[in-house]
Formats: structure tokens, C-alpha cells, sequence
């Protein structure tokens, strides 16, 4: 199980929250789907960790992300005018370039040197990849882009959804890692995959065991089934931290891509995708995983309806779940009924649930590694990163 107090470090982002520190100042945060963002279309509201923003696509297709509010009165942008490569505030129609420059106050001569360099608005860095728009959110230059195998492809060999799930997003990382769920859950939906001769749907009602390994950017986590002809299928889930998990996808090179962003401590953006290195993505792979709704905003739960529409006459016809319009709609549902923020000190783990665990610990390690790395930046030392990771054991408790 875990500790209250480490559940408390590991969910929490809003305000001043260690882990909303940490995702802010040293990773990319997906904010978006590309096609998502019209070039001349109007702004889009993103909260992102206990924070809101707002994002627009300028007619030559750059981006730009700022702070929600206007910065003469705090009217939201979101309500801005788009004009050229440029939002107006619709309040006292302050203008603002695509890079945050103050153009224009109406009524007023052009703004001063002083002015430009006060009023306008914090551009957060930014770019596309993977069909994703990737914001820094923190002080000083971004790190590096992640290390993920999908976001130079073209176009066409990706599919991706993004939709608001209302629970922590720490449940939506573990869902990811956790692969005997698959074989449970999912098993009415594995049948289509062994309708079409694909290793996965053939393999995944045996009991795997499992092998972990730690990595630099997250861990590793092998499922190990054995086939009925005696050869071993190999299911590796990679989770690139913080909110990144790939898994592969069946014999093929395609792979699915889950990932859980914060909105706030209790709901988180889920982005789920598939590529494919060999060529386009098929769509009729991509039905197998939701139905045809907004792609953009695709609404899962029905909170207002018993059990989330769960249909109990499918499961009477041999659904398992009663979830038959759509895989993602299962894990979804899940999350979601383990309350906002589920409670890891209740829990009893099992061997099946070393990945999860391995990722706890990985994640506590981390963030402890980077507080330490913050209080010695404050305290004007320097001190070297083997120096802070020898450290950071302190986070990871004999009853987390």
C-alpha cells in the first residue's frame, strides 16, 4: 500500500504542490490535439495543473499560449477576438500578438518601451509533435522533447482523442501500467483482435508473470504470457514519466499511446492514440476504440445515468463489461469509480501490480531528486546530480 502522505505527494498538483512544480519545470505538458487548433480560429481554453491558459493558432499557423487573463483587467481570452495573428480582448480591446506583444490600446497612443515590457503577455514555449501541441509551462530555458517514437511521423500514421476524465491523474497513469486488466476488462473487446489473428487476442487470458525494469525516463514493464505452441509473448508497456505510457500493439508496429495530464487534483486531460511506423493508421483499428464522437472533447462518462450507461442487457447477451460501444469507454468508467482521488492506503497489491508499484517509487524518487535540486538552488550550492539521486531515497517509505 501506499502512505497517505506519499498518495497526498503523488496527486496533488494545484498551488504551490511539489508535483505540480515538478511537471511545470521539467517536462513538455500535451495540451492539445493539433488539428484541434484552427490557423484564423478562435482561442481554446486549456487548465493544465491547477492553472488556465488560453491557446490560439494565428492564419500562418504559429501558436501561441498564454495566461488566461487579460492583463489590464483579467477578462478571460478565451473570449478574445481573433484578428490576423492576434487576440483582442472583447472587454477594452487590448490586442496582443502571437508571440504576447501588446499592440494596441484603444484610445490610447502606442504603447511605450515600459509598457510592452509590462503588460503583455508570458509566452510559454511551445511546439507540435505527435499530432499533440506540447507547452513548457516553467521558468527558465525547456528541456529537451521527450523521447517518444511517434512525434516526428507524419500525419496520417497517427490517431489520437482527447477527453476529460473526473478523477486524479495519477488513476489514468496506473490504468496504463497495469496490463492483467487487459485480459479481464477488456475481454470481450480481445475477441475482435483474435477474430483477426492477432497474437494479443490469443494470448491474453493466460496469467502473465512480470519483470520490471527502471529506466532514465521512467520504467519498464514486461508482461510474459506463454503461447499455446510453447513460444512466450512479450507485452512491454513503457512509462515515460510523468504522464506518458506506450504499449505495443499486438505483432505489429503499431502502438498506443496514454497519456494523463492534471487539470486539477480531482479530473485530468486523457489523451489516447495510436501509430503506426509502417504506414498509415487504419481507421477501422481506430473504431475498435471509441465511437464516432468529438475527438476534440470525446465525452465518455454519463453522469447522468445509473452506473455510467453501463448496459446490463449486453452483458446479459456476453459482454463482459456492458461497456460495447467502445474500449476507451471501459478504463474510463473505472477510473472514474474509484472516486477523484482513489486511496492507496486501503489498497492490497498483489505480484500482478509490480509495475505500478515500481512507478510509485519511481516518481517519489524523482520529485524528491528535483526538491532536493530546487532547496540547493535556493540555498546558492551546488550540488551534483549523483549527490541528489544517492538523496532522494528519503521519499520512497518502507509502508509506501
Amino acid at each position: 500500500m501506499l502512505s497517505p502522505e506519499n498518495n497526498r505527494i503523488l496527486t496533488e498538483v494545484e498551488g504551490d504542490a511539489p508535483m505540480g512544480r515538478f511537471m511545470r519545470q521539467r517536462h513538455w505538458v500535451p495540451c492539445a490535439r493539433s488539428d484541434g487548433l484552427e490557423p484564423g480560429g478562435p482561442p481554446q481554453a486549456i487548465q493544465l495543473i491547477g492553472r488556465k491558459y488560453v491557446a490560439f493558432r494565428a492564419p500562418d499557423g504559429r501558436i501561441g499560449i498564454f495566461d488566461e487573463a487579460c492583463p489590464h483587467r483579467g477578462a478571460s481570452l478565451v473570449l478574445a477576438r481573433t484578428e490576423d495573428c492576434s487576440l483582442r480582448c472583447i472587454f477594452h480591446g487590448w490586442r496582443f500578438d502571437v508571440s504576447g506583444k501588446i499592440l494596441e490600446i484603444p484610445g490610447e497612443a502606442a504603447p511605450s518601451p515600459i509598457t510592452i515590457e509590462r503588460e503583455s503577455l508570458r509566452p510559454y514555449p511551445n511546439f507540435e509533435g505527435g499530432g499533440l501541441i506540447w507547452v513548457f509551462l516553467g521558468e527558465g530555458a525547456p528541456p529537451p522533447r521527450p523521447p517518444l517514437p511517434f512525434l516526428d511521423l507524419p500525419r496520417d500514421q497517427l490517431w489520437i482523442t482527447r477527453s476529460k476524465a473526473p478523477c486524479n491523474w495519477l488513476q489514468g497513469v496506473e490504468a496504463t501500467i497495469d496490463s492483467i486488466h487487459v485480459g479481464v476488462l477488456h475481454q470481450s473487446w480481445m475477441r475482435n483482435y483474435q477474430a483477426r489473428g492477432q497474437t494479443i487476442g490469443t494470448s491474453i487470458e493466460n496469467h502473465p508473470r512480470y519483470e520490471v525494469e527502471d529506466a532514465t525516463w521512467g520504467v519498464k514493464a514486461a508482461a510474459i504470457r506463454t503461447l499455446p505452441d510453447g513460444r512466450q509473448y512479450v507485452r512491454v508497456t513503457q512509462y515515460v514519466l510523468p504522464f506518458v505510457s506506450l504499449v505495443p500493439g499486438g505483432s505489429t508496429r503499431m502502438g498506443s499511446m496514454f497519456i494523463s495530464v492534471p487539470i486539477n487534483n480531482v479530473s485530468h486531460l486523457h489523451f489516447f492514440g495510436l501509430w503506426n511506423e509502417d504506414g498509415p493508421c487504419s481507421a477501422d483499428v481506430a473504431r475498435l476504440y471509441t465511437e464516432p464522437r468529438d475527438i476534440d472533447n470525446y465525452v465518455v462518462l454519463k453522469a447522468d445515468q445509473p452506473a455510467w450507461g453501463q448496459d446490463r442487457a449486453a452483458m446479459t447477451g456476453g459482454h463482459f463489461s456492458g461497456f460495447d460501444k467502445a474500449l476507451l469507454d471501459e478504463d474510463m468508467v473505472v477510473q472514474a469509480s474509484m472516486g477523484p482521488v482513489v486511496d492507496r492506503s486501503k489498497e492490497h497489491l498483489r505480484a500482478s501490480d509490480v509495475g505500478v508499484v515500481h512507478a510509485r517509487r519511481k516518481l517519489l524518487e524523482e520529485l524528491a531528486a528535483f526538491e532536493l535540486g530546487e532547496q540547493a538552488q535556493a540555498d546558492g550550492k551546488v550540488v551534483r546530480p549523483l549527490d541528489i539521486v544517492a538523496e532522494a531515497g528519503y521519499a520512497w517509505r518502507t509502508d509506501a
